[in-house]
């Protein structure tokens, strides 16, 4: 049984479990509106540029098609990049540093979404190099367009994750289940937020039983500790997950009378 999560004061505004609720909140925040407004923004220029046509439909579905891959090569190569000796000097991404204080503490959701600092230097980057090396510009724009939207979708998922919102759809179960053991048992691997398709792919999809509890996996307490399978419960065993107990015995019944996630299979 995966841990269920908690929510800190600091997000006492979307402590229910309501989607609409947490979708209020998500809205919120700055990265939403920049996002929404990239997006708004490359319709309203591919729009000027003419009718759609189907070098669109290709455009957008390459932007679909590479997204899983470019979601892996990000989360595990850059957000999980280790400080660097180079030239006699400590190289520590500053955008790796912020997601290590992202698995630090899982719980906090100012923590969660891209920094709006990561869009300022991004955005206006991948605008010039895609509109000065495609042609014609308009599969530059929807491309763009695409872009934006997946990482605002990509936001959304990642967001909900981290809230007390419990999943109902089987995709959204498979999401809400996969990070968490991305979180809670082992962060070298499930780096797929919106898809498991680049894990799969690239290798990093095991089953849960056949990975160690990492000693710096994170739990609603603090760090796991070797041996223990979990921030705050016995280690996996039959159904249970990374942490908690098995959902044979009185440990299943008493989650489900308290509310706490059954496992997701």
């Amino acid at each position: 049984m995966l841990p269920r999560m908690v929510v800190p004061a600091d997000a006492a505004g979307v402590r229910g479990g309501s989607l609409v609720v947490h979708a209020r909140h998500f809205c919120g925040h700055v990265t939403t509106w920049a996002l929404g407004g990239l997006v708004a923004g490359f319709l309203g220029v591919r729009a000027l540029l003419g009718p759609l046509r189907w070098a669109d439909l290709a455009a957008f579905a390459l932007v679909v098609a590479l997204e899983p891959f470019i979601e892996w090569v990000v989360h595990s190569r850059v957000l999980h990049a280790p400080p660097r000796r180079v030239l006699g000097r400590t190289v520590d991404l500053r955008a790796a540093r912020g997601h290590r204080l992202h698995h630090q503490d899982p719980t906090n959701l100012d923590l969660v979404l891209v920094p709006p600092w990561v869009l300022v230097y991004l955005a206006p980057g991948l605008t010039l190099a895609l509109f000065g090396v495609v042609r014609p510009a308009h599969l530059a724009a929807t491309a763009l367009a695409t872009g934006a939207g997946v990482l605002l979708a990509y936001e959304w998922t990642h967001y909900l994750i981290h809230t007390p919102y419990r999943p109902r759809s089987r995709f959204f179960r498979r999401r809400w289940h996969n990070h968490r053991l991305h979180h809670y048992r082992n962060e070298r691997f499930w780096f797929g937020v919106t898809s498991a398709v680049g894990d799969v792919v690239l290798g990093t999809a095991p089953r849960a039983g056949d990975v160690p509890v990492s000693p710096t996996a994170r739990g609603p307490s603090g760090p796991s500790e070797r041996g223990t399978g979990g921030p705050s419960g016995p280690s996996e065993r039959g159904t249970g997950g990374p942490s908690g107990p098995s959902e044979r015995g009185t440990g299943a019944r008493a989650a489900r009378r308290s509310g706490g996630p059954r496992t997701l299979r």
